[in-house]
This record gives C-alpha cells, structure tokens and sequence, in this order.
C-alpha cells in the first residue's frame, strides 16, 4: 500500500500540496481505511506527507534548499560508496563490467545524428545503471537505502529516478552535460581500477555536487521567474 502511494505521488498522479483523504483512497484502492491509514503514517515518517492537526496529511512540496540539502548528503554518502569499493578492491571482473557500462554510455554519447529525447532518456537510463552498479559493488545495504531515500526526496523524480519534466531533464541531460558527466565516471572507475580510495570518493563527491548545483540554480531560477510573474 505505501508503494503505491509513494509511486503515485512520485509521478505526479497525486501533486505536491494534495490532501490525501483516507475514504476515497481506500475505496479507489478497494481495500479498509486501516491499511490506507498506515501507508500514510509510514510516507509521513519518509518525509513525503505532512501531517496537519484536524486536516490529516498532506504532500509535502520542497523548495530548491531541500534539493541542495539532498544532493549534499547524496554526495557524502556516494562518495562513501566509492571509498568502500576501493578499500575492498574490485574482483570478479567489476573493472571490466564497470568498463562496459561507460563503454556502452560512450557509444550514446557520441554515436551519429541529433541528441534526441529518445538519446537522452537512454542516457538517463544507463547513468542510473551506472550509480546503482556502485551501491552493489559497495555491498551495504543501509547505504543502498539512504542513497535511494535522497535521491528520490525532494520529489525531483519520478519512480523510475527520471526527471518529471522536460526542463529538469534537459538541464541535468542535455548533451554537453552528459559529455561531462560521462568524463566524471571515467575518473571514477580509473580510481577504483587503482584502489585511490580518496581520489574515487573525491571524484563521485564532485559529480553528484557538479548536477546539485546545475538543479539548484534551474529551480532557483524558475522560482524567481514566478515571482516576477505575479508583480
């Protein structure tokens, strides 16, 4: 039940600010309040929902600080990620699947023709490959969970870790930044390769901090252009 909800809100299906009414959920649903009412205690205690005294809960809508808030404990905990890799080693052929998948994102990258949505959205796709292989080389599971919990929270996102609109997505994958951000995984990978766990957790530090700022400044933007709006 909380899945579904949190899918739901992840996408858009139910908006930023939405009071979430127990009655119709559970009857859309075709399940008792009881379960419904859980699912929403539990996305409240996720930071998804607000609770509000005699309204019940809400979702919660994020400026552009609780993005560089996320993507600043993103970094630390990726480039944690990294570190452990490197101080454990790579075996069992990592380097080369690690070595394939930026050789794959190569091809993407520079293959012939326009950088189409289509183009980009395999980018998108084979960069999330890229960040979850790490989590799985670095083998911890309550790293693996916070990582995920950052880098859905705040609602940046969707279920499938894809930008909801076409202006986010563009600024983190239009193709001169995905040139850059494939150049940051191969440092990556070249430190992992040499075991430098310092230089590996510098240089993912430095990647999640490079599109942290990319957003923050597009929602920052955005932001101030609304204001303008309504003067």
């Amino acid at each position: 039940m909380a899945d579904t909800l949190r899918n739901r809100i992840f996408d858009g299906v139910i908006a930023p600010g939405s009071h979430l009414m127990e009655i119709s959920l559970a009857n859309e649903l075709g399940v008792s309040r009881t379960p419904v009412r859980g699912a929403m205690a539990r996305l409240a205690d996720e930071g998804l929902l607000l609770y509000l005294p005699n309204k019940g809960f809400q979702v919660r809508r994020f400026n552009a600080k609780d993005v560089f808030d996320a993507f600043s404990v993103r970094a630390t905990l990726e480039g944690m990620c990294c570190r452990l890799i490197s101080e454990r080693g790579l075996e069992g052929g990592a380097l080369a699947q690690l070595t394939a998948m930026l050789d794959e994102q190569y091809e993407v990258l520079h293959g012939r023709g326009e950088w189409t949505d289509v183009r980009a959205e395999c980018w998108q796709d084979l960069n999330q490959a890229f960040h979850r292989k790490l989590l799985t080389l670095a083998d911890n599971r309550w790293l693996t969970e916070a990582v995920q919990r950052a880098s859905q929270l705040p609602i940046i996102f969707d279920s499938k870790l894809r930008p909801h609109n076409r202006d986010a997505s563009m600024q983190l994958y239009r193709h001169e930044q995905a040139l850059q951000a494939l150049e940051e995984h191969c440092r990556i990978v070249e430190a992992l390769g040499r075991q430098e766990a310092s230089s590996a957790e510098t240089a993912m530090r430095d990647h999640i901090i490079a599109n942290r700022d990319l957003l923050v400044l597009h929602l920052s933007q955005q932001a101030a252009g609304r204001t303008r709006a309504l003067i």
